[in-house]
């Protein structure tokens, strides 16, 4: 009797073997070279689909079961002739093409109970007895008992076809799948299947092998990467424990890695650009290194993989990933990266010498990456409050620290009028806004500019479809909160008169502007509006049509709110994002409430 059961979908050469550079695909239904490699790897031991069997095989028991699937054709069956008409000839039973792919060929068997199930159409319970042969393996235990995982190819065809069969024919509704360990011929047709089986089956997909593993019942620890006999030196840094393995294991055929720290990544993250020497001696090009929490790492993965064909040589490509017990990493190749020095916007910024200067590098932004990441928004019905996490219990933290920083002496609004009102403003209807694919964290230690101001993105862990202007505001935020000197009370007091400035802006349609006189003469001021103004005509191209000024300010002060907790921002720093706090939720109870 088995309680876990894992399907393996169309693993054979003809669907998925590594493809050399140059060669063209064996058949027009084999994923393709670039698919192939993010499934199999360059080498597959080592790649994603060698360690999930090889970490599967190690820590499954008596309550498993493996369940192969495969094209299995006869070219001389007339029943299959409009088929292999329609598709193409693969898959031709007794040839390499049938066989399984590498890393399954060497794991498949063994000790665990394995069913093998030869499919000659799309469903692979017509003309099998795979219905019987699971009934059998499920004896004694409920539908409802079962957990099922799949891998394997096209995720839209193939892999969403067997999820909806096992739990419609047979009732197995704990349906579990690794985005990892699934592809199709269209990346994008691929994450689509995902999203629908998530959303249609309420099948639970996962992007981390070890949280597979775990779904499985198998657990994170066989998952480990091979670290053991790599003789590659690490300097620079400085990184140790598993952070150290990882490194050590993505450069596993070097002779050394020197790491620079790039100020990039929070809660736990942290970022390198690297120089390499191979085994010969030669130097190889510079990548970025991200180490993080397995969790974070797996969904940055994901998220990255939805990004790549859309900011082109400005978004990273995924040389190799791994995984540890606690932490993952992600070497990652940028394609235009190689010609100069690489530090930070913030850093960038810090050292302008003009306005102009500020302009330049906003403007090489837009053009380079979030132009083409956040292009053709489009209008939805969305509830702002609830997007942005406005909660009760978060209300009152902020009105909390409002007024250990000084509200009433500063003369500001009473916060209470605002946010004891968030359970009213939570249960509103939606407000029509733009939506479109945004980066989700776009502080600027998450964008990397060399000296010719050519812009990169790092740190891809909530990218996806969001308010159209969020990233605006984040961008404006840490600008004005983390990146404008407060010296002293004056310079707070020019604070708050241009955040009073700000909020007299009526629509996003209406472009902000120069300085007004009075505050143009506060250089560290107007450097900083150079990049405000330049976000906030973005937004204009942004929005969607949706012009009003309220669903930007919403997204303004669910940043504003939360830096005045932030380690960053110096003491009169969190005052000014403080008086921003207050002047927006007063001007938005005017309108809400």
């Amino acid at each position: 009797m088995a309680r876990t059961l894992l399907f393996t979908q169309c693993l054979q050469n003809d669907f998925v073997a590594p493809v050399a550079p140059g060669r063209p695909i064996p058949n027009q239904l084999h994923i393709g070279a670039a698919e192939s490699r993010r499934l199999v790897g360059d080498d597959p031991r080592t790649g994603p689909l060698g360690r999930f069997l090889r970490a599967f095989y190690d820590g499954a028991g008596e309550e498993h079961a493996v369940v192969h699937i495969r094209d299995w054709h006869d070219a001389t069956d007339p029943a299959q002739a409009q088929h292999l008409a329609h598709f193409g000839m693969h898959c031709l039973k007794g040839t390499p093409g049938a066989a399984y792919v590498e890393p399954l060929a060497e794991q498949s068997g063994g000790r665990v109970k394995t069913l093998t199930v030869n499919s000659t159409v799309l469903n692979d319970f017509e003309g099998t007895d795979l219905r019987g042969q699971l009934q059998e393996l499920m004896r004694g235990s409920a539908p409802g008992e079962i957990t099922a995982g799949i891998v394997g190819v096209w995720t839209d065809v193939k892999v969403q076809y067997l999820a909806y069969d096992l739990l419609t024919r047979l009732g197995i509704s704990n349906l579990v799948i690794c985005s990892a360990l699934c592809a199709s011929r269209s990346r994008v047709r691929h994450f689509q299947a995902l999203d629908l089986l998530s959303q249609n089956l309420a099948v639970r997909v996962v992007d981390g092998i070890p949280d597979f593993l775990k779904a499985l019942g198998v657990g994170a620890e066989p998952a480990r990467a091979p670290v053991a006999g790599y003789g590659a030196t690490i300097e620079g840094g400085p990184v140790e424990g598993e952070d150290a393995d990882l490194v050590r294991h993505l450069f596993r055929n070097c002779r050394s890695v020197t790491l620079k720290s790039l100020s990039g990544g929070f809660s736990g993250a942290r970022v390198f650009r690297t120089e390499s020497v191979d085994q010969e001696g030669r130097r190889e090009v510079p990548f970025v290194i991200k180490t993080d929490t397995l969790e974070k790492i797996s969904k940055e993965r994901a998220a990255v993989e939805r990004v790549e064909n859309v900011l082109g040589t400005s978004a990273p490509a995924m040389s190799d990933f791994a995984d540890l017990a606690t932490r993952g990493a992600i070497k990652y190749f940028y394609a235009s990266m190689h010609h100069s020095p690489v530090e930070t916007l913030q850093s960038r910024i810090r050292r302008a010498r003009s306005p102009a200067e500020v302009a330049e590098l906003f403007d090489q932004l837009w053009e380079d990456i979030l132009a083409r990441l956040s292009q053709s928004p489009v209008r939805d019905r969305i509830q702002l409050f609830q997007h942005y996490q406005f909660k009760p219990e978060y209300a009152r933290h902020t009105i909390e620290r409002a007024e250990a920083l000084g509200r009433a002496a500063l003369h500001l609004p009473d916060l209470h009028r605002f946010y004891d009102r968030i359970p009213a403003l939570l249960a509103r209807d939606p407000m029509e806004s733009a939506v479109c694919w945004v980066h989700g964290d776009l502080n600027l230690a998450n964008v990397l500019v060399d000296e010719a101001g050519n812009s990169w993105l790092i740190d891809y862990f909530h990218t996806g479809p969001a308010h159209s202007l969020k990233d605006c505001a984040k961008l404006e935020n840490d600008l004005k909160f983390i990146m404008l000197p407060m010296a002293d009370e004056a310079a707070l007091g020019r604070a708050r008169r241009y955040e009073e400035w700000l909020l007299g802006q009526e629509s996003l349609d209406v472009p902000l502007g120069a300085l007004p006189a009075d505050l143009a003469t506060d250089a560290a001021l107007a450097k900083i509006h150079a990049g405000v103004e330049r976000v906030r005509r973005w937004t204009r191209e942004l929005c969607g049509g949706v012009t009003a000024m309220e669903p930007y300010q919403v997204a303004l002060l669910r940043y504003s709110a939360h830096t005045m907790g932030f380690d960053e921002p110096d003491e009169l720093q969190k005052r000014h994002a403080l008086i921003s706090t207050a002047l927006t939720a007063d001007r938005l109870a005017s309108k809400f409430l």
